[in-house]
């Protein structure tokens, strides 16, 4: 990549480089040539006329005056030829000369003085033709062709343009040197970028890109450092819950599996002690159930293979009912559950909506404080209805309230769950198109808001 980046730097300078010599080549031959036919011009008119009163030109015949003009319009180091109109050859400076025509450009009789490059027959040298037109009464009687080598002009021009080109090559030269600079502070981040990504899809995602570069490679590299951190936060809440997990299953297999192997000899048993293992056992396997149905639900979810069923929903009888089914958790803790709630239909899965105020009232009971309160307030805006659920509980730290809806994540390691009941209720919300917040005050309670909307047509 980067002799790439260099090689398109060579060919846009080298491009440059070389319409910039074009431009001054034709500029400094304009120039020059332009100067030889001023200096002409400028020496023909700073000759005062030639056609006196005493011998003013009557008869029209301009080969009858050739002599005085060549005389008087002679130009040291040009050769100097007379035309008529018609373009054919009078007289020339250097004394031999045919019969000869030449085409004479009509901005000529307009006044105009005009150069052209051309080359001579015998010799094939390059010369400079000057045609400039002779006056008489303001009308043109004739040309006057001025011819000039350009053996010394051409010399010079070829002079400065090898400077030029010298100026451009030590240009080409920093250039590459600029180029390679610059091609390596945008190949090296690149390298560095690509590195880490293949480090990355070894599993090591502890390596981190530790230059912040600016614009989008900064961006680009803040955004895989992010990731990384990303990922090896996702590598240890998916440790802890394997671990949580395996101790989530382990303990009721071990209580289920003792009262197994304890029943498969009751000797000894009390019939009250044998229906207490039986309870157990029921309670351990339902225990699992939740467990494993919870861990197939998660896993619906986020493979987003969940399929919402909705109906029209009394959602206030919905709430009274999950409180009715969780009175007697809450009676176990001494805790009182205040309920303020008003009429309201909604459009939505009433057994996901159900699996999800079932979570956030068995969290807000397990969480309080024992003779404490819940406060479950359910109000209706014009297009949503708000659910409220307050316990005055031990609360959440301030560093980990953003954590609690990821997968996996418990604010306590010892904590009975997985730690998914959140991240499905909110997986269920965000699918009805809803809100869930969690607002907390570590020792002062929780509160979760729901927000979820309302169909007022089928209302």
């Amino acid at each position: 990549m980067k002799r790439k980046v260099i090689l398109y730097f060579m060919i846009i300078i080298i491009l440059t480089l070389g319409l910039v010599m074009t431009v001054f080549g034709v500029a400094l031959t304009k120039y020059y040539y332009q100067g030889i036919a001023n200096a002409f011009q400028n020496h023909v008119e700073a000759i005062n006329p030639i056609w006196t009163e005493e011998n003013e030109q009557k008869s029209g015949s301009l080969e009858e005056y050739s002599d005085l003009v060549m005389k008087s319009y002679q130009y040291d180091g040009a050769e100097l030829q007379l035309l008529n109109n018609k373009g054919e050859l009078l007289q020339s400076s250097t004394g031999f000369y045919e019969k000869q025509t030449y085409s004479i450009d009509p901005n000529v009789f307009s006044y105009s003085t005009i150069y052209k490059k051309e080359k001579l027959e015998k010799s094939g040298e390059k010369v400079l033709a000057v045609y400039t037109p002779l006056m008489s009464e303001g009308q043109v009687v004739g040309v006057l062709r001025y011819a000039s080598s350009l053996t010394n002009v051409q010399e010079i021009i070829n002079s400065l343009l090898g400077y030029g080109l010298m100026i451009c090559l030590g240009v080409a030269v920093i250039v590459f040197l600029v180029s390679l600079r610059l091609a390596d502070s945008i190949v090296r981040p690149f390298n560095e970028i690509i590195q880490l990504t293949r480090e990355m899809s070894k599993g090591r995602f502890e390596k981190r890109i530790k230059d912040i570069y600016p614009h989008e490679l900064g961006e680009m590299s803040r955004t895989l450092n992010f990731m990384a951190e990303e990922i090896v936060k996702m590598d240890r809440l998916k440790t802890d819950f394997i671990s949580s997990i395996s101790h989530e299953l382990r303990t009721p297999l071990t209580g289920i599996k003792g009262w197994v192997e304890t029943m498969e000899s009751p000797d000894g048993l009390t019939e009250e002690e044998a229906k207490f293992g039986l309870r157990m056992i029921n309670s351990e396997s339902e225990r699992l159930m939740k467990l494993v149905e919870d861990l197939l639900d998660f896993s619906r979810y986020e493979s987003n293979r969940v399929t919402l069923v909705p109906t029209l929903l009394e959602f206030d009888t919905l709430i009274k009912d999950v409180v009715l089914q969780l009175q007697k958790k809450a009676n176990e803790k001494n805790l009182q559950i205040k309920l303020e709630c008003s009429p309201v239909l909604i459009h939505a899965d009433g057994d996901k909506i159900r699996q999800v105020l079932l979570n956030l009232l068995d969290n807000a009971i397990k969480f309080s404080e024992k003779g404490s309160e819940i406060q479950i307030y359910q109000d209706v805006s014009e297009k949503m209805v708000i659910l409220k659920i307050q316990d005055y509980g031990i609360g959440i730290h301030q560093d980990k309230i953003n954590y609690i809806m990821d997968s996996f994540y418990k604010i306590d390691s010892k904590s009975i769950g997985a730690g998914i009941g959140l991240a499905i209720s909110r997986n269920i919300i965000n699918k009805h198109e809803g809100t869930i917040e969690v607002k907390s005050e570590y020792g002062k309670g929780t509160i979760v808001i729901v927000c979820l909307p309302i169909n007022r047509n089928e209302q």
